[in-house]
């Protein structure tokens, strides 16, 4: 299978326009996004005993990690289910899924985050085709500016993509490709 990976302005998305790829997503990640926020539980308890012994600053701070909103979530399911954490959690990413699954069948697409969240109608300006289901990671020394013998025009790369800007994929000066291509670093 081939993933599409899409820019926009807050970072990379992965685009699911079918079912079967939307599958292959959910069996590909299996319950890795809550990995964390597992082990959160396991060597540190429930969220109340989590915030127990921390200063003002500290609570707020843990209460703004992802994992610990996992960690909320997935015990307020089990709760809604009377059922346990590992239960929690199955039932957290069946609803993340199904969500999924109501915003392509709404929507034709759906967006998915490195962090598992979602969305739809997703304006992009960059894209990338892979082999395998992993995220764009790219650094400054991915950037490869090409011109070819006897061009006039620059071409940017960026680890195995080649920048765009809109249609266009080149550039008068290797300043410009540069810059366009340092845009999508980290």
């Amino acid at each position: 299978m081939e993933y599409l990976f899409v820019y926009a302005d807050d970072g990379w998305w992965l685009k699911i326009d079918s079912v079967e790829k939307l599958t292959d997503y959910h069996e590909k990640m299996k319950d890795g996004r809550y990995e964390d926020a597992f082990l959160m539980y396991l060597h540190e308890g429930s969220p109340d005993k989590i915030l127990e012994n921390l200063s003002l600053e500290e609570r707020i701070n843990k209460m703004n990690d992802r994992n610990f909103k996992y960690l909320q979530a997935a015990i307020m399911q089990a709760r809604n289910g009377n059922g346990n954490i590992l239960d929690g959690f199955r039932w957290l990413n069946m609803e993340a899924g199904m969500h999924q699954l109501n915003t392509l069948r709404e929507y034709g697409a759906v967006y998915i985050n490195p962090a598992g969240g979602c969305t739809f109608a997703l304006e992009y300006t960059q894209f990338c085709r892979r082999k395998n289901l992993v995220f764009p990671d790219f650094k400054k020394s991915d950037i490869r500016i090409r011109k070819y013998e006897d061009g006039c025009h620059y071409y940017a790369f960026v680890g195995d993509m080649q920048v765009r800007e809109g249609d266009n994929l080149k550039w008068n000066t290797y300043d410009e490709a540069y810059l366009n291509a340092e845009k999508l670093v980290c």
